[in-house]
């Protein structure tokens, strides 16, 4: 437990080693928040973009997209944003550095497995249900994803 780690001579990583790993400040853990929300979004977003433009009915299709954009945008502006302000207060006032574990709560942890876990069901629904869902939750996470990086820019370290 004591032994110092040397990679090279004259240089002992151990002081390093000792230090809280996994720690950063507010606005950068704010930021990932809104990256990782990105990220999903986009790739609900197209993968709900590739399922509703493979239906037969062009039309139809038309419509689903426009109903899955709209009914995200509101579900961002309204719903998320809640989660979105919450979260960031929360990561606003934890005392800096902050590790890992500490930056979500059980139960945004619990919220996410079973959104993964629903994600996983959906393959039962039918294609254009499917679509519109994956397209409305997409648009719905990059709105929010947005306002996460909003938060992050008002944030002071």
């Amino acid at each position: 437990m004591g032994m110092a780690i040397i990679c090279r001579p004259g240089y002992n990583l151990t002081p390093v080693l000792k230090k809280k790993e996994n720690t950063m400040g507010r606005r950068a853990w704010i930021s990932i928040s809104g990256l990782i929300w990105a990220i999903a979004g986009f790739m609900l977003l197209s993968k709900g973009l590739r399922i509703l433009t493979a239906l037969p009915d062009q039309t139809a299709s038309t419509w689903w997209i426009g109903g899955g954009l709209l009914v995200g945008f509101f579900k961002g502006r309204f719903v998320l944003s809640k989660t979105v302000h919450r979260i960031s207060t929360r990561i606003a006032s934890l005392p800096t550095p902050i590790h890992f574990l500490e930056v979500y709560p059980k139960s945004y942890w619990i919220l996410l497995s079973t959104m993964m876990g629903m994600g996983l069901l959906m393959r039962m629904v039918p294609a254009n249900i499917h679509g519109f869902i994956d397209l409305a939750v997409g648009s719905a996470l990059i709105n929010g994803a947005v306002l996460y990086f909003r938060c992050a820019k008002a944030v002071t370290q």
